[in-house]
């Protein structure tokens, strides 16, 4: 092997574990628990509350059915949350918290939008749409028009409590501030290594290509 070629093999090497960070990053998030979100946020004049994530029922330990009462709602004191239209639901077993941190206490919303999920830490139960299957996207929201975050109750702001779904390692958590954006940096730049290092394992893969000797 020529010196310039064993050179260019030794960098090669030094480079393979920064190469490998942004797969096995990919990789570890591929297999992330899944999680259920709410945020409430207020937005426009009002305060929303939108859900985002899914959750995996294979194992979780059932309840019996039931309904929120009502078109959406919050309430501080018995850590409950309802999204979505009235409807009978199936419940299933959580543990957490029985209260939030705030005041606030009011139902219905003034609109809802997916299918029914009820939050109610104080009864240990969480309960949601019967059409729902695991693993899906939960679209369900509550929106309460004209009124402020601090109008409604509520006295701080971040994670204000999380809930363990019985029997697997679904979460499901609720956030007091809007969802964040998700950026495409970390996807592009694991691209770009890719890219990078397969140019890289061409060129050395190439023959060396010296001068003729005089």
């Amino acid at each position: 092997m020529t010196k310039p070629l064993r050179t260019l093999a030794k960098r090669c090497k030094r480079l393979t574990p920064l190469l490998a960070a942004p797969a096995a990053l990919l990789l570890i998030q591929g297999k992330a628990k899944a999680v259920l979100t709410y945020n409430i946020f207020e937005s426009s004049g009002n305060v929303i509350v939108q859900t985002s994530g899914n959750l995996n029922l294979t194992g979780a330990t059932s309840a019996p059915n039931n309904s929120c009462g009502t078109n959406g709602g919050i309430s501080s004191g018995i850590a409950g949350i309802c999204t979505g239209p009235n409807t009978n639901s199936l419940g299933y077993e959580i543990t957490g918290p029985s209260i939030f941190n705030g005041t606030v206490s009011v139902s219905p919303a003034s609109s809802v939008t997916g299918i029914q999920t009820i939050l109610s830490g104080a009864i240990n139960k969480f309960y949601i749409d019967p059409t729902y299957a695991s693993n899906a996207s939960i679209v369900s929201g509550a929106t309460f028009n004209g009124t402020t975050l601090a109008t409604l109750g509520f006295t701080t702001t971040g994670l204000i409590g999380t809930w363990s779904l019985t029997g697997t390692s679904e979460t499901i958590q609720v956030i007091i501030g809007a969802p964040a954006v998700p950026g495409p940096l970390p996807l592009l730049g694991a691209g770009a290594a890719f890219g990078w290092s397969r140019r890289l394992r061409n060129r050395i893969a190439a023959p060396l290509i010296t001068p003729p000797q005089a």
